[in-house]
């Protein structure tokens, strides 16, 4: 992967930051004042969402988010985004979820809770609400990505090429043939430190699980814009479909009913041709 140049940091802030996602939001505390199960609030897409300190890192309540910005779309489909982007979810304990009650973030019946990081918030919801733009990368630039499936394999991953979620965008290191990153997951080469590892199943769609940057320490900047780039192509914005109106549920019953009574004047001529034969 080319080596990072300045621009990229401005980039990748350009791209981790678009102004419908800071519009409002509050700044987070630093690093040394978070004390554990502190209670905040912060503002994402200009909704007041109610943040708990866990393990060192505020962390958004996701039920909240989904009742609020996200009510349009069903549970499994942001269950599915969720994990189709990496986002895994820290759940509460007793006392947080207690917390959680009075801060009015959960209803007093809820049970459990799963929490996420404001970066983790803004790239869910940016992948439904957002518009599905590239972040702003320098010409010719290439992440260098690899996967564990199989033999496991390393790539180039162009953003630049990622153009549809078929693209053939990513270079392999070994063969040099380029792959769509839903083929690339299911491509390995082996060599001798390498270690076999059962693929999953055939689901193309679980690239963005596996295939991971090579550099386990690579900063912030190109972290946020490898999730970036991840983010798109995945899945659309489809809503929920609305209610049927008057009109069109008369046309089901209509229909429904011709069904019924072209089925029975079937009947009754099977009917009438075996009365006849016997």
């Amino acid at each position: 992967m080319e080596s990072m140049p300045g621009q990229l940091r401005d980039a990748g802030r350009d791209a981790s930051s678009s102004p419908s996602l800071k519009q409002g939001a509050q700044s987070f505390s630093s690093p040394g004042s978070l004390k554990p199960n502190q209670v905040s609030e912060t503002s994402l897409y200009g909704v007041p969402i109610v943040c708990l300190v866990i393990d060192g890192k505020e962390r958004l309540c996701l039920a909240q988010i989904s009742n609020t910005l996200l009510k349009n779309y069903s549970y499994n489909e942001i269950h599915n985004r969720r994990v189709a982007l990496g986002i895994t979810c820290v759940q509460c304990t007793p006392v947080q979820l207690e917390l959680l009650r009075r801060a009015g973030a959960m209803p007093i019946s809820s049970r459990r809770c799963g929490m996420i990081t404001k970066r983790e918030a803004e790239r869910l919801c940016k992948s439904f609400l957002g518009a599905h733009s590239p972040p702003k990368l320098p010409e010719n630039f290439a992440f260098d990505v690899s996967h564990e499936c199989a033999w496991g394999c390393r790539g180039s991953f162009i953003p630049a090429r990622y153009n549809s979620s078929r693209a053939k965008c990513i270079k392999c290191s070994f063969c040099n043939m380029y792959f769509s990153p839903n083929k690339f997951i299911f491509h390995s080469h082996r060599t001798p430190e390498s270690k076999y590892l059962q693929p999953d199943a055939a689901n193309f769609n679980s690239w963005r699980r596996h295939l991971k940057l090579t550099e386990k320490k690579s900063n912030d900047d190109i972290c946020h814009a490898w999730e970036d780039v991840k983010a798109m192509f995945n899945g659309g914005s489809r809503k929920r479909t609305l209610p049927m109106s008057g009109s069109g549920i008369s046309k089901c019953i209509s229909l429904f009913r011709f069904c019924c009574l072209f089925e029975y004047v079937g009947f009754l001529h099977m009917f009438v041709i075996y009365l006849y034969w016997i």
